[in-house]
């Protein structure tokens, strides 16, 4: 069976990380128009080269042969939002399915970014303090700039196939979220089954750190820290790093200084580029309190 014959999927959740892409994800998967890819493969990264490109054509569309007459097959994984650490992402995604709708779904970009940190510490070895990773961290603030992640599938996709909503407005009323993303695919209203936001995949008050994390950490975006990265698979490097983990609690916002300097770091750095995100999509978001300093 050929590509031609075989089903492609035509819709793409594309990120961003820690912004309630798992949520969305699940909330389209319960439309009867829509089949999305399922666990363990719902973020299949196929895509990225250094991942899961290797595994084939034939791996990749295995995940959709389980669909019938859904009129979308999607996916979503927020690595084809991780430009330039990743490249090429959109071009490969066109190239294979050219007549695909992309969602894009954002969140206060201050708020994501610590949000990553975070994650980075409880997955990725980072030990020093949030000011000072997210200061020397490419990956964290290049994940955040929106503008520049997004405009390769606007130049290649069209505005028109290109949908974008925050976290904040699915949080606030997803009811009303997704029936605008419904009207978008063009696809039944009448679904309206989510009343409440169900926070999918959640990130906990606890976290737990490597012991020496705080020597790896200047290792990171380094080539011997993505040779470790890619030479083993991912299942095997975190249980080989759950032997040196100890726990650690989140501090509470109020009290955090490191929060509050890293908020006056990232403020200028991420409100010009929101201005460029606004330019380039024709909306702006009063919605991200942190990044304008509302309360």
């Amino acid at each position: 069976m050929t590509e031609q014959t075989r089903k492609l999927p035509n819709l793409f959740l594309v990120g961003a990380m820690k912004s309630a892409t798992t949520s969305l994800h699940n909330y389209l998967d319960m439309h009867p128009e829509i089949f999305m890819a399922k666990d363990p493969w719902k973020e299949p990264n196929y895509f990225i080269k250094e991942m899961n490109y290797n595994k084939g054509i034939d791996w990749y569309l295995s995940l959709f042969e389980s669909a019938t007459t859904e009129k979308y097959l999607g996916e979503s994984s927020t690595g084809y939002t991780k430009a330039p650490s990743y490249k090429g992402i959109p071009e490969r995604i066109h190239a294979l399915c050219p007549n695909s709708k992309i969602i894009y779904i954002m969140r206060d970009p201050i708020e994501r970014a610590i949000s990553q940190y975070w994650w980075e510490v409880q997955y990725a070895a980072e030990g020093r303090k949030m000011p000072v990773a997210i200061k020397n961290s490419t990956w964290i603030l290049d994940t955040g700039n929106y503008a520049m992640q997004l405009r390769p599938y606007v130049e290649l996709f069209g505005a028109e196939n290109v949908y974008t909503l925050t976290t904040e407005a699915l949080i606030a009323s997803p009811e009303e979220a997704l029936k605008k993303i419904f009207a978008w695919l063009n696809i039944s209203l009448d679904h309206t089954f989510v009343k409440e936001f169900k926070i999918y995949n959640p990130s906990g008050e606890k976290v737990t750190r490597l012991i020496g994390s705080g020597l790896l950490s200047y290792l990171k975006e380094t080539k011997f820290w993505l040779w470790f990265k890619h030479l083993l698979p991912v299942e095997t490097r975190l249980a080989v790093l759950d032997f040196i983990r100890r726990n650690l609690s989140k501090p509470v916002e109020k009290n955090d200084e490191y929060r509050e300097e890293t908020i006056a770091f990232l403020r200028p750095i991420m409100q010009q580029q929101v201005q460029e995100l606004s330019e380039l999509v024709g909306k702006d978001f009063p919605e991200w309190k942190t990044l304008y300093g509302k309360s």
